[in-house]
């Protein structure tokens, strides 16, 4: 397979882990597994209680901050995500194998994204060690976009670059830019979302969006800029008729009312099952279409390729 193909291959493994990684989250099995790379001590992780080391509630206990309570549904859940990690980590070796037979400057930016990985598997160690410490869930987040915009632009070295107009370009980056924002918005929001689940309990989920502080109300409003700033690329793309982005201004209407769609179910009908996964993954496919466009394209303003 070609280091495109592959590449494109990778980059949806990359989407699937942090699809994963969102359920991973909303359903709060972060510590599913208190230890790593083993779960539990195994390397097949058990299925029920009888299967766990001796006295586990006694060994996990300072870890797990006393919440010893075997899950086996949430262990296997953050098992599957350890699982798509290094499947993941798989595929961005063999891109950068691929690369190195494709270009130099492929070889760097998939080797730069190989390193992005191999930190991140690292920090996944120390999401565990640390509890779930909300600064390091952020950074684990941010260097998973760093891995795709590395991809991203590596894919794109050898294609032909489409001029479009500076205007039209600009807000394009603007657009990437306000929705990088809104998604680490949207992180801290989660992060805080952990700390209310752990004070109120299971029991009261109808409540947890109640008891958010100003972090969700500075995201939930940020959400009008998002969407007023696509309304407005969408129409200056048409308005242009630029039939090459014509693809792209159709998808991020698709996927923002995706986006929208399931951050009112979250605000308004108790956080749903998938909700949280579905509304982070979507907004990473609107930052990645973003990417992709600013990347594959130059300013032009007396030319534009129809």
């Amino acid at each position: 397979m070609t280091f495109q193909k592959f590449g494109f291959v990778t980059l949806l493994c990359i989407y699937l882990l942090i699809l994963a990684g969102g359920i991973v989250r909303s359903t709060g099995s972060g510590m599913g597994c208190p230890d790593w790379p083993k779960c539990f001590g195994r390397f097949i992780p058990p299925t029920k209680e009888s299967e766990l080391p001796l006295h586990y509630e006694i060994t996990y206990k300072e870890k797990l901050h006393g919440e010893v309570l075997f899950n086996p549904t949430k262990t296997w859940i953050e098992y599957i995500n350890r699982l798509i990690g290094a499947l993941t980590g798989l595929f961005v070796l063999i891109t950068t194998i691929l690369a190195f037979k494709s270009g130099k400057k492929e070889f760097i930016l998939s080797f730069l994204a190989l390193l992005l990985v191999l930190g991140n598997a690292v920090l996944g160690k120390y999401v565990v060690d640390s509890f779930l410490l909300p600064g390091v869930v952020t950074l684990h987040m941010l260097l998973s976009i760093g891995v795709l915009f590395l991809l991203f632009k590596a894919l794109h070295v050898k294609q032909i670059t489409i001029e479009i107009p500076t205007s039209i370009r600009t807000i394009v980056l603007i657009n990437l830019l306000i929705i990088l924002v809104q998604i680490v918005l949207g992180t801290q929001v989660r992060e805080e979302m952990d700390h209310v689940i752990v004070q109120y309990g299971e029991s009261e989920k109808s409540t947890w969006v109640s008891h958010l502080g100003n972090i969700y109300i500075i995201h939930r409003t940020f959400s009008w800029v998002v969407l007023i700033s696509h309304l407005i690329l969408w129409n200056k793309i048409n308005k242009a008729k630029i039939n090459t982005l014509k693809n792209y201004s159709t998808y991020l209407l698709v996927f923002l009312s995706i986006s929208l769609i399931t951050g009112i179910l979250m605000a308004y009908v108790n956080l749903p099952l998938g909700s949280q996964a579905i509304h982070l993954t979507i907004s990473l496919v609107i930052l990645g279409l973003h990417m992709n466009t600013w990347i594959k394209t130059s300013t032009n303003a007396k030319h534009v390729n129809r």
